[in-house]
């Protein structure tokens, strides 16, 4: 059996198992699939458990590499690949038809688009031809292949109900909605450099929070997703990928995502490497950096794909990471090396930032030996912030800029000595009521408010977007433009529950909408 041991909230008697066993035909250069059947000894096998309705979650298990005949690497991935499309298809149709329309509007966007993905594929898959011995760009070609699978068995199963198949760019349009976030400002043309021009983003604002308890005891690791409701179709995901590349760190993955994502997106990983990651994204109000961005580069998903496989160290993935920068914009946090009741070892927390022509991380081990790390939307790094525009963000409209002084680092400050377990954690993670005043001035700020909620994207954890706080038309502007758009994912995990090996993993997962608190 797979080698998990995993409980996304509870078990279902009335859900759909669909299980399957993919072999590989060499003298026909074809997959070979067995539904119904888990064979250990076929080249993967899984399945897909679709509790999306009884639990907010589907979950997906694939081990692949494993079987009678050893494979080559490219082999393995694709059949990977292939198995997870047989397995997941409707989920992945259905996805795409929700999320096109959510980024691409305008048919001029969609040609501008097109051009640059098919660029930046043609440029990726030479350089994988071009680099056959370093461990990157072999790599790179192992996630095509994985890639190039999925679509393979999508198409397939199109073709066998009636339906159009999705092209290559519809399943590059799934795996690159993170990076089309930041990409599709920066393609459209007639933008205006600088800062005055400021758009409110669309989506794509978390929070995380890493929590040491007073005496080592244990680490707790949350995040908070927002999104857009058009992506509640949620996948849980765990691969275990035996690969043969020497370089490899690990194939063995667990991440929260969607229907055709080969990534999380929101991101929350716990690796076979012993990394535990986490994202937040961050915004670039300095267009100018938008020069950077070229199609000669390799996207976010696909670097953070390639850092999970070749790092054994947040620094590893940092380094890794910073190779072929697309320019998208996003704080990740890495935790290693991690001793309850003792010690966190030098090294244990990397914090790494990346913005269009540049990717900064540093060693924050000493803060988190002091009780917790946060994070938010705001740059931690004073030349990402900088470089980003939040100082002249700050200036025009405010504290909410800044990375001390916003209503979550407060927030977090005030309230994150209540978190003693997974239940208290949680609690704060999907918070979304009356904001208790943070201080004399806040109770003032408060009273003067118009309205009874602090509920737009820069004030609280889990928020549904349906409030302001502020009069400003700044703020007014987001709340009306994000009014689909809310926190309904939050996952958290203790380090007791992931150590190292996977098989005493558990995660808490919550996909619903936030709820209130009458206190905090």
């Amino acid at each position: 059996s797979i080698n998990f041991s995993f409980h996304i909230l509870k078990k279902s008697s009335s859900c759909e198992l669909l299980k399957a066993t993919a072999y590989w035909d060499s003298t026909h250069k074809a997959v070979l699939l067995k539904e119904g059947v888990l064979d250990p000894q076929g080249d993967a096998y899984g399945y897909y458990n679709d509790t999306l309705t009884s639990t907010g979650w589907g979950v997906l298990e694939i081990r692949a590499g494993y079987g009678q005949t050893a494979e080559p690497d490219d082999v393995t991935m694709f059949i990977a690949g292939y198995l997870e499309g047989f397995l997941t298809a409707p989920q992945i149709f259905d996805h795409y038809t929700n999320m096109y329309p959510q980024l691409i509007q305008n048919p001029k966007t969609l040609v501008t688009v097109k051009r640059f993905m098919a660029k930046q594929d043609e440029w990726s898959r030479r350089q994988v031809k071009r680099n056959t011995t370093d461990p990157l760009w072999i790599h790179t070609g192992l996630i095509l292949a994985q890639l190039d699978g999925l679509q393979a068995r999508v198409t397939d199963w199109a073709k066998q109900h009636g339906r159009t198949p999705l092209s290559q760019f519809a399943i590059q349009f799934l795996n690159a909605v993170g990076d089309l976030l930041d990409l599709i400002p920066a393609l459209v043309p007639g933008r205006t450099s600088g800062f005055k021009q400021y758009k409110a983003p669309p989506m794509g604002h978390c929070s995380a929070l890493i929590k040491m308890l007073p005496g080592f005891e244990n680490l707790l690791f949350a995040h908070s997703s927002w999104y857009t409701y058009a992506a509640t179709i949620r996948i849980y995901k765990h691969w275990d990928f035996r690969l043969n590349e020497p370089h490899t760190a690990t194939g063995r993955l667990s991440f929260s995502s969607y229907p055709g994502f080969l990534v999380s997106l929101d991101d929350f990983y716990l690796l076979g490497s012993s990394l535990m990651m986490t994202q937040t994204t961050n915004n670039v109000f300095n267009t100018s950096l938008y020069s950077y961005i070229t199609p000669a580069s390799l996207l976010s998903w696909q670097r953070v794909r390639l850092a999970h496989a070749l790092a054994n160290t947040g620094e590893q993935w940092a380094k890794t990471f910073s190779r072929y920068n697309s320019g998208q914009k996003s704080t990740f946090t890495y935790l290693h090396k991690v001793h309850l009741g003792n010690s966190l070892e030098d090294g244990a927390l990397t914090v790494v930032e990346q913005i269009p022509g540049l990717v900064e991380y540093s060693d924050q081990t000493q803060v988190l030996r002091r009780g917790y790390w946060p994070s938010y939307n705001v740059p931690f790094h004073r030349k990402i912030y900088d470089l980003s525009g939040y100082e002249e963000m700050w200036k025009e409209y405010g504290e909410d800029f800044s990375y001390d002084l916003c209503s979550r680092a407060k927030i977090f400050r005030r309230d994150q000595s209540s978190v003693s377990d997974l239940n208290s954690l949680k609690h704060i993670m999907r918070y979304n009521g009356k904001l208790i005043p943070i201080s004399a001035t806040e109770k003032k700020k408060k009273k003067e408010c118009d309205c009874d909620f602090l509920s737009h994207n820069f004030d609280i954890f889990s928020c549904n977007c349906e409030f302001s706080s502020r009069n400003s038309d700044f703020f007014l502007r987001i709340v009306r433009y994000k009014l689909t758009i809310a926190s309904y994912k939050v996952r958290i995990v203790g380090y007791k529950l992931a150590i190292l090996t996977f098989h005493s993993c558990e995660f808490v997962s919550r996909n619903s909408d936030f709820f209130f608190f009458s206190e905090l």
